[in-house]
């Protein structure tokens, strides 16, 4: 590939909505750049630099310590999406309690004379990139999941479905804040749920796809009489996109 060996530290590219995004991919360490939005990784260091003004121009840098990041699709027009879980947020009664999005890349739009052909090229170099997150991750000694982002609003709105192996798990938002909090997890293996509740975690068992409904900004989980087993509040989102959060929590489920 081209970030190991002779050919590290090559440089990829491909149209995207916000301008030509710029991906160097190289050992330990990864750089991103989009219109006026850089990240760089290295180490365990994630770093985001920001153009801010149009006039006078100021650059604004944040850095974060990062313990985890997760390779994010987007749901339904596959965004890119970076998350972190950032030391400064780890939580250690309850680990990856909270995600950060920090770098995001939207595909040109279909309708534009050459959409099919900027997402083709944007594909080819997602699926370099998000190999690159793994070899980085690793290198790094941090952990590395992917993940489904689902809405199309804001991308601080954006809901996580991150794929841990052994099961999933739902981030969003709460208003005014600027990460995403754990709302869920998911074990496909015998259905059970589990929703935080303050402190202690509230498990229950979801019999099939059918006890995954959603009702107003609410996903619920029934039992097989449908009488609520526990439900989780997912505001920031269009109502088709609960429906397919509730639709892939219901695939998982299942049995």
């Amino acid at each position: 590939m081209a970030y190991r060996g002779e050919d590290a530290g090559d440089t990829l590219g491909a149209p995207t909505a916000d301008g030509n995004l710029s991906v160097n991919l190289g050992p330990n360490r990864l750089a991103l750049a989009v219109g006026p939005v850089s990240l760089h990784l290295v180490d365990r260091v994630a770093t985001v630099t920001e153009v801010i003004g149009k006039k006078k121009k100021k650059l604004k840098r944040t850095s974060f310590a990062i313990s985890g990041i997760v390779f994010g699709r987007g749901f339904p027009r596959d965004d890119i999406g970076l998350w972190i879980e950032a030391k400064e947020d780890v939580d250690k009664a309850q680990p990856r309690s909270s995600l950060r999005r920090i770098f995001g890349i939207a595909p040109v739009s279909l309708m534009a004379s050459d959409g099919l052909a900027s997402l083709a090229k944007l594909e080819g170099v997602a699926s370099q990139l998000r190999i690159a997150v793994a070899d980085y991750a690793s290198a790094a000694g941090i952990w590395h999941a992917r993940g489904t982002e689902i809405g199309a609003g804001h991308p601080l709105d954006k809901v996580l479905f991150a794929d841990y192996g052994d099961h999933h798990a739902i981030y969003a938002r709460k208003l005014f804040r600027d990460r995403a909090r754990f709302l869920a997890a998911v074990h496909p293996s015998d259905g059970r749920v589990v929703v935080p509740d303050g402190k202690t975690k509230h498990e229950v068992t979801v019999p099939s796809r059918y006890g995954v409904t959603v009702r107003g900004d609410h996903i619920r989980f029934a039992d097989k009489r449908g009488l609520d087993l526990a439900r989780i509040s997912v505001p920031w989102i269009g109502p088709e996109d609960r429906e397919e959060l509730a639709r892939r929590i219901g695939q998982l489920v299942h049995r």
